[in-house]
């Protein structure tokens, strides 16, 4: 389930979380933020089984400390600000840095019916190029992008201005569009 294509009152779900323990309103948080918070992990990361782990205790932690999270405002913003936190960590405690600048980031999930008309050549191409950006600028293009958080969001996650974003967006769009022209058999050889 993608984050922006249904809205849902998340509320009422942590309220029924903290409150009755249910346990379906539990699995409706869950699936619902899952696979993004694991590709936004990922691309962290750089490995997706940590990723997921990752992201499971997470939600572990929101199931078994759930009066803890009533007092969160915006609970994606939170979540997403979370598994950052938990994914620099993981970079840090298993000194994975060299793996992390030398692994292309894997997303072979397609998320929209172009995505499957779109090779998984030119998506690994891409990918590479993405990976390519400097960390921050790669944070905010992933979380804009991809993960379809606002400006504002994403600022309050990477806990940065909302103009610093806008910034890393614009430096990430001038690169990529140059690399693909660079590379014009990349997009040539798609058409």
């Amino acid at each position: 389930m993608k984050l922006n294509n249904s809205k849902m009152d998340c509320t009422s779900l942590l309220l029924a979380i903290a409150n009755d323990r249910d346990e379906s309103a539990f699995k409706k948080l869950f699936y619902h933020f899952y696979d993004d918070l694991v590709h936004f992990s990922a691309s962290i990361t750089n490995d997706f089984n940590s990723s997921e782990d990752l992201v499971a205790d997470l939600m572990l932690k929101v199931w078994t400390e759930p009066k803890d999270i009533l007092s969160i405002k915006n609970i994606k913003t939170y979540l997403f600000k979370a598994i950052k936190n938990r994914s620099l960590n993981y970079l840090s405690r298993s000194k994975t840095h060299e793996y992390y600048l030398s692994h292309p980031h894997l997303n072979d999930v397609p998320s929209t019916p172009e995505d499957l008309l779109i090779s998984k050549e030119f998506i690994k191409q891409f990918n590479q190029l993405v990976d390519k950006l400097p960390p921050k600028t790669k944070m905010a293009f992933i979380l804009v992008k991809d993960n379809l958080c606002s400006y504002a969001e994403a600022a309050e996650i990477m806990e940065i201005s909302t103009h610093t974003v806008d910034r890393h967006i614009q430096i990430a769009l001038q690169r990529l569009k140059a690399e693909l022209e660079k590379n014009n058999s990349l997009i040539n050889s798609e058409l």
